[in-house]
């Protein structure tokens, strides 16, 4: 049987303004063997259906729809456009992200030529896109780099907090055999959950290329347009306490050091890095003004 080399598993549900950009953002790739699987959440069935008919002549087959009657949630979503799918790599490209046209052609140039067996999947570096919806339209009001701090993917700093999104994550579906799929009971963090286990058993190649779109609406906390990660802080937190918790209980239930400390002490050294970078801000402002002090008591004598 052939199958695609990538299949791609967007999300939606009533976003149809979004969707259409997703769509063109996969349809201009340089690499073109993929399937784009769209799974509507609960949404309204004909929009979806009516967008995607709308570009048959560029799809040429490589599209489908699958319409869930209710919403089940963003990883019961992704699990079932991946079980309904076969394919060599993965990919999660929401709605409302976007990637260079490049970006599938350098990563899965990488994954078919790599020879360590340990490393399942790639990244790369991303943009974070600020934008707003401006009643029919998506207004970009500008752009800045998302992650280029970052120099490689290590479980340390991955246990801290999750330090890339899916729309930049290629992997290997021979994974799922060894982690299984996404949790489906949390309605968030679902994919940071998903990257530790995939870390426990495999390695992640960084290109260090911004290649990949993160698009955030910040002036939106609610509604369809809303992010997860800018409408869902406080949900963020609360289930970032509890698998944090839950991990550690594990670690201490199997008298093990594991995961559970892992997340517990990294989370604990980027809080602290985040305070002494409070504090060596202060005391850089403290140096400028004694220095302007010093200047005004020269320009007085």
């Amino acid at each position: 049987m052939i199958y695609p080399t990538v299949a791609i598993i967007t999300r939606t549900k009533d976003r149809t303004l979004l969707l259409r950009r997703a769509i063109e953002s996969v349809l201009d790739q340089t690499f073109q063997d993929w399937i784009m699987v769209i799974v509507n959440d609960g949404g309204a069935k004909a929009p979806v259906d009516e967008l995607v008919e709308a570009y048959q002549d560029r799809f040429r087959g490589r599209s489908y729809v699958i319409h869930n009657e209710t919403c089940l949630g963003m990883e019961a979503a992704s699990n079932i456009g991946l079980k309904g799918s076969d394919s060599r790599y993965i990919v999660i490209h929401d709605d409302d992200d976007s990637w260079h046209p490049r970006f599938l052609q350098r990563c899965i140039g990488f994954l078919d030529t790599n020879t360590y067996p340990r490393i399942a999947g790639v990244i790369t570096h991303t943009v974070r896109v600020l934008e707003r919806i401006q009643y029919d339209r998506v207004v970009v009001e500008g752009k800045e780099p998302f992650n280029t701090w970052c120099k490689s993917v290590t479980i340390y700093r991955m246990a801290a907090s999750n330090i890339f999104p899916p729309i930049s994550f290629v992997y290997e579906r021979r994974v799922f055999d060894r982690i299984g799929y996404y949790r489906e009971d949390l309605p968030v963090l679902g994919d940071w959950e998903f990257n530790l286990r995939f870390m426990g058993q495999y390695d992640i190649f960084l290109i260090p290329e911004q290649l990949a779109f993160y698009h955030h609406r910040l002036g939106v906390t609610s509604g369809v347009f809303s992010n997860s990660v800018v409408g869902g802080d406080s949900q963020h937190l609360f289930y970032d306490t509890l698998l944090r918790n839950e991990l550690l209980r594990e670690d201490l239930e199997n008298n093990r050091i594991g995961l559970g400390y892992l997340t517990n002490i990294s989370k604990s050294f980027d809080i602290l890095h985040g305070q002494l970078s409070l504090i060596t801000d202060v005391m850089d402002r403290l140096k400028r003004i004694q220095w302007l002090k010093r200047l005004l008591k020269r320009g007085l004598k």
